[in-house]
């Protein structure tokens, strides 16, 4: 599996207005995610973006990309490879987990509770996002939500704007939750 020519099929089928979702075979399945760890490890995030791309745009969720994009989650990447895991978990953790039955790990919630703190709102933003997929087991947030609200000098932000607005929504769903 070439990665470089892999990538360009897929910005290119972008462009077109296509979804470009690939099917991959075990073997390719197995390079990229080796592609994937030593990405992460030697830090050339290039080359990290790119995979990530493949691994988003994957036909089928593929649960054995679960550790990995953890550890992409738990690692200090620039924000665009954090929102671009986060994309990635919501496929290949939350949904994948889902279709089993199976409840979130917790180590993926902790790597979620890290980035509702980051420096960036963007990342806050698409944290709060992903949270919003996690179902029920996201009332684990809802103590966090007071501590990140950004106060109303804040709001002429965009990502600031929906941060506010994604908290308000989930704190509405779950109140019943709330105990009195």
């Amino acid at each position: 599996m070439d990665i470089e020519l892999t990538y360009q099929k897929i910005i290119s089928a972008l462009g077109e207005d296509s979804r470009a979702l690939i099917r991959y075979s075990q073997n390719e399945l197995e390079k990229l995610t080796c592609e994937f760890e030593a990405a992460l490890k030697s830090e050339n995030f290039d080359h990290l973006e790119k995979i990530l791309c493949l691994v988003d745009h994957s036909a089928a969720d593929h649960s054995s990309w679960e550790a990995v994009i953890i550890q992409s989650l738990n690692q200090n990447l620039p924000p665009r490879l954090i929102i671009f895991s986060l994309n990635c978990s919501r496929k290949h953790i939350i949904q994948a987990r889902f279709k089993k039955g199976h409840r979130l790990q917790y180590d993926f919630l902790e790597s979620l509770k890290k980035l509702l703190f980051s420096s960036s709102p963007e990342v806050v933003e698409w944290t709060l996002r992903t949270i919003e997929e996690c179902g029920n087991q996201g009332v684990l947030f809802l103590q966090e939500f007071d501590k990140i609200k950004p106060p109303p000098w804040k709001w002429f932000n965009p990502h600031q704007r929906a941060v506010r607005e994604l908290i308000t929504l989930l704190e509405r769903r779950w109140r019943r939750f709330e105990k009195p």
